[in-house]
């Protein structure tokens, strides 16, 4: 069995999923972002040149683009205090500029038919969603400039990184009312959108990885190429990762019209076998790159997911810290 071909029998069984969309505020889930709120203590402490740290000018001083206000905590620069906020408000409040952004970050969802196979309660496209938001979030509140770009094999929404105060609302508004749908390209999307980025960025794909392995090194490598760091994060439903049907089922190809009824247990071991060799050139390819990657079986492994994610970050800058 050929991986393209493992690839379109992970289907949707003939039963009635359950794929009921949130608004987009629910993807802000304020439980899930409680729990997530002690990773912002780890995060800021993850300097790579990307997730902490000031990335600093070339040139004396302060960029001219001005981006907003945001109040003053201890230890920052008093030269730029707004004083006539000061006399006005009696609060200290410090102007920010763009070059105080600590990174440049890119979601980039992926919205193909694929990514609309649901076993529960959230389809894998509101679960890398949720896993957008979150991550959103912590970028926001970090400081940090955060877009979005949704795409199946066209970009389809795009949010340019900024680190204005209306980046989250922005990005909620283009995943309201999004359906899942079409076939995936990454590497012709990633090349258009990387077009639109000023500087190097922290791209964060959030995609089931169904496409062939060709497709994968070559978007990858080209992340690689153009100097872009960058966090893979895999989307699976647990009926994909462990293949657990029992009885006779029909499968419904997702982005084709090919349909197999068989019965599962004489797939589920060659299957298991195909996949954890997908799984594992994934890896690999991302280890070749110097990404970091992560797999997410389900909404409450974001949590979990997004934690390894930071460990493992950590741990590869105080690699590179020793290494000189």
């Amino acid at each position: 069995m050929k991986l393209s071909a493992c690839f379109s029998m992970t289907c949707r069984p003939s039963t009635p999923g359950m794929n009921t969309m949130k608004s987009a505020d629910g993807f802000f889930d304020s439980e899930l972002i409680a729990r997530l709120s002690r990773l912002e203590l780890v995060a800021k402490r993850i300097v790579d040149g990307f997730l902490a740290g000031k990335n600093k000018s070339s040139r004396h001083g302060f960029s001219v683009e001005f981006v907003e206000h945001r109040e003053y905590v201890p230890g920052d620069d008093l030269r730029h205090l707004d004083w006539k906020v000061l006399g006005r408000m009696d609060r200290y409040y410090i102007k920010r500029y763009e070059e105080e952004t600590n990174i440049t970050a890119l979601l980039v969802l992926d919205a193909s038919a694929s990514m609309t196979y649901s076993s529960g309660t959230l389809s894998k496209f509101e679960v890398g969603a949720t896993t957008a938001a979150a991550l959103g979030h912590l970028l926001h509140r970090q400081r940090d400039a955060v877009g979005l770009a949704v795409h199946d094999q066209e970009l389809r929404e795009f949010v340019p990184p900024t680190a204005k105060t209306l980046a989250l609302a922005s990005i909620a508004a283009r995943l309201k009312g999004l359906e899942p749908g079409g076939k995936t390209s990454m590497k012709d999307v990633l090349e258009r959108v990387s077009l639109e980025l000023p500087r190097r960025c922290l791209f964060v794909l959030i995609s089931d990885f169904f496409v062939s392995q060709e497709e994968i090194e070559a978007s990858l490598g080209f992340l690689r190429y153009r100097g872009h760091d960058a966090v893979v994060l895999q989307v699976l439903d647990p009926d994909e990762r462990e293949f657990s049907f029992e009885s006779n089922i029909l499968f419904k190809g997702l982005e084709d019209a090919r349909q197999l009824l068989t019965e599962p247990h004489r797939l589920r071991e060659r299957y298991l076998e195909v996949l954890e060799g997908a799984l594992g050139h994934l890896k690999k390819t991302c280890e070749g790159c110097g990404f970091d990657y992560q797999l997410i079986t389900g909404p409450e492994k974001i949590s979990e997911a997004l934690a390894k994610l930071l460990a493992q970050r950590a741990r590869r800058r105080k690699a590179a810290a020793r290494n000189g």
